[in-house]
Order: structure tokens, then sequence, then C-alpha cells
């Protein structure tokens, strides 16, 4: 990654098992609603919170990234946690990052789900530190919720800065995703079409 001077880059991660629509709408809506240079899609290796033995290999979550954000601007495949060995925690990347880049400042896209137990996340106040919280709010996370979330949050890290993130709604999920291909489901409203090809291609999740 390249970077001149000081730039507000995004980090969207996940296991991105496979990315869809939702995910390209969480690193998009940043881009605009926070004026970022850029947004990195970074997929996870070994995500402490979830087991991803399921998961296919990892080269074809790469591929599937690639080709999802092939032709949006701004948003850009990075793997620099694929690259690191072991468990991947956010606050490690984040201390990475910081010590390479100087000049960036960090914003970490997550959901209004993920907000809910940020606290007991490996060293939230590290993760707080080092980067803007962007919080996306969605239907099946009411707002208000999110919103007390947030204040408790400020008051447990009173240097945080915590902001809203709002993104259209897309009631799709990749887990959602991997059932409706077992099941013989159709994904073209989920995936991009070339995701949804590839998938088809290599008969992923099947």
């Amino acid at each position: 990654m390249t970077t001149h001077g000081h730039a507000d880059i995004g980090i969207l991660g996940g296991t991105f098992n496979p990315i869809h629509n939702g995910h390209l709408e969480l690193g998009i809506q940043a881009l605009g609603q926070f004026d970022l240079d850029k947004v990195l899609v970074m997929p996870n290796n070994k995500p402490a919170y979830k087991d991803i033995s399921e998961a296919i290999p990892v080269e074809h979550r790469v591929n599937m990234i690639k080709l999802a954000i092939d032709g949006i601007d701004r948003l850009e495949f990075s793997d620099f946690e694929l690259c690191r060995p072991g468990i991947t925690y956010t606050s490690d990347t984040l201390k990475s990052l910081h010590s390479l880049y100087p000049d960036v400042h960090w914003y970490f896209i997550m959901g209004g789900d993920s907000i809910m137990y940020f606290d007991k996340w490996h060293q939230p106040d590290v993760i707080a530190r080092l980067a803007t919280l962007l919080v996306t709010t969605r239907s099946d996370t009411p707002g208000d919720v999110v919103h007390d979330k947030i204040h408790f949050l400020k008051k447990l890290y009173p240097f945080a800065d915590i902001r809203m993130e709002n993104i259209h709604e897309y009631a799709v999920s990749s887990s959602m995703i991997r059932e409706n291909i077992r099941t013989g489901g159709c994904i073209d409203d989920a995936v991009p079409p070339d995701v949804r090809d590839y998938i088809i291609d290599n008969h992923l999740y099947q």
C-alpha cells in the first residue's frame, strides 16, 4: 500500500465467505459519508471471534473480493491480515498499520451488531485509540440500542471517536448465501454477477 502524506483510510474487515452486496455498501457509503481517500477490504486469516473451519480455501475468498470490487473507485483489496500468522486481532493489526503508516488516520468500519459486544473484544481500548469507529446502523439492530451502546462506550473510553454510518438496507448475510446455494436457491440479488459466476464455476458451498 502506498500513501503520500496524510490520508484518511477505512478498513473493512471480515471473513468475506463470500463477499456480498452488503459488504460493498458498507465500503461505498463510508467513502462518501466520511470523505475517505480509500477503503481497504481486508479479509482476516483466523478471526478470534468465529470458527471458520468450514470456510473455503482462502484464495477463493480473495478472488471473489477482487472480482467484487473491480471497477469500484477507492475500494482496494488488502492482504495485510492474511499475511500475519496465528489468530487475527484487530488491535494488533491497527498497531502494525500505525507503525508502518504514521501519517494515516484509520477508520474501522463495523456493523451495529459488532458494536454491541465491542468491549468484549481483544484490547478494545487500543482499537478505540488507534482508529475512528464507523458504526453502521441496520434495521436488525434497532438504532436506539446502538446509540445507547455508543454512549456507554464513550463513557468507558472517553478518548474514543465513534461515528454513525447510515447504509441502505441489504437483507443479506454470507451464511444466508451459503444456505441458499446448498438448497438451490437464487443468489442473484445478494452478490455481484462476477462473484455469482465464480461461485458456480468453482462449485463453492455446495
